[in-house]
C-alpha cells in the first residue's frame, strides 16, 4: 500500500507544475466509466501524460443516502491512473487537495490568462 505522505505530496507537486505550466493537461480522449447510478460526471474530464503514464482527473457527483429512498448529491473530484485505452488501472485516495488540483487544470486548459493578457494588452 502506498504511503498516505507520500501521495498528497505527489499531488501537492502535480499542483505546482501545473500552475507553471510544466504539466500540461488536455480534455480527455476517453471519459471516465462512471459504474451504476449512485456517482454521474459533472464536468469534462481531463487528461495528461506525464512520464509515459496517463492521468485523468474529473468532477462527479455521488449519493449520499439519509434513509431508503432519500439521498443528497455531494461533490468530489477523482484522480486515476489509466491506461491507453482509458481504462483505469489505479484510482487515488480522495483528499481536498484534488479540488485545487482540478481548479489548476481548469484554469490551464481553459486558455483564460493568454485570453486576459491579450486583452489588457488592447
Amino acid at each position: 500500500m502506498i504511503d498516505g505522505n507520500k501521495i498528497s505530496r505527489f499531488i501537492l507537486e502535480l499542483i505546482k507544475k501545473t500552475k507553471k505550466n510544466e504539466v500540461e493537461w488536455d480534455e480527455a480522449d476517453f471519459s471516465p466509466t462512471i459504474p451504476d447510478g449512485n456517482e454521474r460526471l459533472v464536468d469534462l474530464a481531463y487528461s495528461s501524460n506525464i512520464n509515459d503514464k496517463n492521468f485523468r482527473i474529473y468532477k462527479y457527483n455521488i449519493k449520499h443516502y439519509r434513509d431508503e429512498y432519500e439521498w443528497d448529491w455531494s461533490e468530489r473530484i477523482r484522480l486515476e491512473l489509466t491506461d491507453n485505452y482509458g481504462n483505469t488501472i489505479y484510482e487515488f485516495p480522495y483528499e481536498y487537495s484534488l479540488y485545487d488540483l482540478y481548479n489548476a487544470v481548469r484554469e490551464s486548459t481553459s486558455g483564460i490568462n493568454d485570453f486576459i493578457d491579450d486583452f489588457l494588452k488592447s
